[in-house]
Formats: C-alpha cells, sequence, structure tokens
C-alpha cells in the first residue's frame, strides 16, 4: 500500500521536550554545514552526545539495521539520500523499528508516517527527535471484519528477517513476518494472527503474505535470491489445494516453489499423523521446503520429528533460556541430534546477541536468526542489508 503521510507540525517555535537515553546513537547526513551545526546544538540542548557524521547513505542504512535493539536516530538532508532514498525511507519509517528520521526540510512539508520533520535549526530538530511515538501501541485484534477489511485493502504489509549459517555466516534464508499497519495503530502478528485463525480467515491471511512475499522478493532478483519462509497453520497446511494456490502465488514472479519455504507453526498436540505426513509429501513434491516451527523446552512435538519435515526451529524463548540452563541445553543437544540424524536443518530463533550466537553454535544449531543477525526489515532494504552483512559492516 502506498506511504500515509502527514502534515509535519509547525516547528519554527518548538520547543524540545526531555532528553535522549544514554544508549540512542544520534547521526547526521546532509551536505549543508548549517544541518550539522544545528544537529550539534539539538544535541545539546537535549544533553546528548554529539552527533556522528553518517558518512554516506550506504553507511546509513547500516546504522540503521545494525543488529540489536540500539535506537538509532537519524537527521538527514533530503537530498542527501540519492538513490538509496526508497530503502533509507522504508527502513527509518518502519514503525516496528528502533530507530527515528528526522528529515530537513521546509515547514509544512508532508512526511510519511513515522518520520519526523524539522528546519535546519537546534530547537526544533531537537522537538522533532523527541516527539516520534516510541514503543506502539499493545493491544490485540478483536473485530474479525476489520480484519477482513485490512486484508482486502492491503494493509497487510511484509517484513523479512534474516537466518544465517553459524558456520560461516553465510545468509541462507529469510522469515516472512505479518505487520497490520492500520490506520489506528500497527499491530505485530502475535496481535492479530491468532484472532484470523479463529475466525477462519487464516487462509486468507496466508494467501495475501504469499503472493506479497513472492511478489516483493521476485522483484529484488537477480540480485536478491534467498529463498523466503512463510508460516501456515495446520488447517491451512493440510487442505487438498494448498500446493494450487502457493503455486498460483508464485506465478509471474520468476520465483519457482523451491524458492518459497513453508513453517508449521502448530504448536498444540496433532493427532492424525498420518494425515499431516500426506500433506508434507504432497507439498515437498510440489518442491516446497517445510519447518517444524517454535520448538519449545518440554515440547511434546518431538515425536512430530518422524515425520518428513526439512527443519525444525527452535522457539526464541528457549534459545534465551540456554546461557543459564543446564536443562534447555540438554533438550536443544537431544533436538540437533534426532534431527540431524534425519537430515534435518536446525534453526534457532532469537539469537540476540554473540553470546547467544556462542551458545547455539556449541549446541550443534545450524542457523541463527534473531537480532544479532539483523531486525526484521522491509523489502527495499534487503539488498542493503546483504552487502553490509557480506562486508562485515554491521558485524
Amino acid at each position: 500500500m502506498p506511504w500515509r503521510v502527514r502534515k509535519a507540525p509547525a516547528s519554527a517555535t518548538a520547543k524540545p521536550a526531555g532528553h535522549l537515553a544514554a544508549d540512542e546513537a544520534l547521526f547526521v547526513l546532509a551536505r549543508d554545514r548549517q544541518v550539522h551545526a544545528a544537529t550539534e546544538g539539538a544535541a545539546r540542548l537535549l544533553s546528548a552526545q554529539p552527533p556522528r557524521d553518517a558518512g554516506s547513505v550506504r553507511e546509513a542504512l547500516a546504522r540503521i539495521m545494525a543488529p540489536g535493539r540500539r535506537t538509532t536516530r537519524l537527521v538527514m538532508e533530503v537530498g542527501a539520500a540519492g538513490l538509496h532514498w526508497p530503502a533509507l525511507l522504508a527502513v527509518a519509517s518502519d514503525p516496528f523499528a528502533p530507530g527515528t528520521l528526522v528529515l530537513i526540510q521546509p515547514d509544512g512539508t508532508p512526511v510519511p508516517f513515522g518520520v519526523g520533520s524539522a528546519e535546519a535549526a537546534e530547537a526544533p530538530i531537537a522537538a522533532a527527535l523527541t516527539s516520534l511515538p516510541g514503543n506502539l501501541p499493545t493491544d490485540v485484534a478483536e473485530d474479525a471484519e476489520d480484519l477482513l477489511r485490512g486484508l482486502k485493502q492491503g494493509e497487510i504489509v511484509l517484513r523479512y528477517q534474516p537466518i544465517v549459517r553459524l558456520s560461516d555466516g553465510r545468509p541462507m534464508l529469510l522469515e516472512a513476518l505479518a505487520r497490520w499497519q492500520r490506520l489506528t495503530a500497527p499491530l505485530p502478528p502475535d496481535a492479530f494472527v491468532p484472532l484470523a485463525e479463529r475466525s477462519g480467515l487464516g487462509r486468507a491471511l496466508s494467501v495475501v503474505v504469499a503472493r506479497r512475499a513472492a511478489a516483493e522478493l521476485g522483484a529484488l532478483r537477480p540480485g536478491f535470491r534467498q529463498p523466503v519462509s512463510i508460516n501456515l497453520p495446520l488447517g491451512v497446511l493440510l487442505e487438498q489445494d494448498t500446493v494450487s494456490w502457493l503455486g498460483g502465488a508464485l506465478e509471474g514472479t520468476g520465483m519457482v516453489p523451491s524458492d518459497l519455504v513453508l513453517e508449521l507453526t502448530e504448536t498444540t498436540p496433532i493427532h492424525d499423523l498420518p494425515l499431516l505426513r500426506r500433506a508434507l509429501t504432497r507439498l515437498r513434491r510440489a518442491g516446497h521446503r517445510i519447518l517444524l516451527d517454535d520448538m519449545a523446552l518440554d515440547d511434546g512435538r518431538l515425536l512430530l520429528l518422524g515425520l518428513p519435515f526439512d527443519g525444525v526451529k527452535i522457539d526464541r524463548d528457549f534459545t534465551a533460556a540456554l546461557p543459564h540452563s543446564h536443562r534447555a541445553r540438554a533438550a536443544v543437544r537431544n533436538i540437533v541430534r534426532i534431527a540431524h540424524a534425519k537430515g534435518m536443518t536446525v534453526t534457532a530463533e532469537g539469537v540476540a546477541d554473540a553470546r547467544l550466537w556462542r551458545a547455539v553454535a556449541s549446541l550443534g544449531v545450524d542457523y541463527a536468526q534473531g537480532w544479532a543477525v539483523g531486525r526484521p526489515l522491509p523489502a527495499p532494504a534487503l539488498g542493503a542489508w546483504l552487502s553490509s552483512w557480506s562486508s562485515g559492516t554491521l558485524n
């Protein structure tokens, strides 16, 4: 859907409120020295560390996309972005990303939702840096009709989180994560996916996600060729025509079934194992790989590893427990042993820092996903992420 825009608030007499946290990084990207000077003054008003020069648009993107949850704030002259403007804007205006973009431009000029605007003066820049919303609302969607409207009107957008091989850091896969970009407040998947499944909209949501993922990533080829995974609830995965509509989603995008990996998200007990086996076999014959998602500590689904899955993913809470729980480490070793014996890969979700990276690597896990690798990114930023990751800029 197109970016929503709003009028930038009047800023000529804006007064800064509050200050920047000590762990927030402030950068400036501008050709005009007046913008640099004004940003330095704004930092003083906010009792913040002096801003650092972002250097180039590529470096600015790397700063905003850097692994970890540290908030990056960027003051930028619009003309300094050049050809990288779409990617920079897509990342910086993502309401789920811990970053802030303030554009230096005339008062009243429309700006994308989630982006600040200010004139090149100390007080307006300081006010813009502290006036953007912080944490997103934590409400949960309850209205199925509202969700159906959102599905029809293109309000479901995707962010892609990279997955890399632990042994050498090679990018292996992206997971498509759905966001509901409501006009009132954006929602993460945990806030609306359960509603979709309860209300019979699980299939409609899956179709929308598959089509958008195929279209967005197909458009990035041949420069970006990593496959993408989407989540499928059990009921959708079992349907006889799932192969057909998945093929329809790929049609005309340049992607093939092996480029679209499926993650089974069901966490409740599954009783009809022969039915699930037939569905997995049908989808694999069509060319799709299938992962068993969200394996947790004391997970009763270990018996599912006897079915023809291609891999298993360890839940983020399970991963977080590894450094301090002997029981969690023993359970992961057991999962890795069983999975590898059956030719499956093991991915650890929630690898948020170097400590967790070392923990999962020491247990024989194959792949890592989490903030230590990269935050969920809009499609236009994936090429920049890949370039920065491969060159070590993000490491």
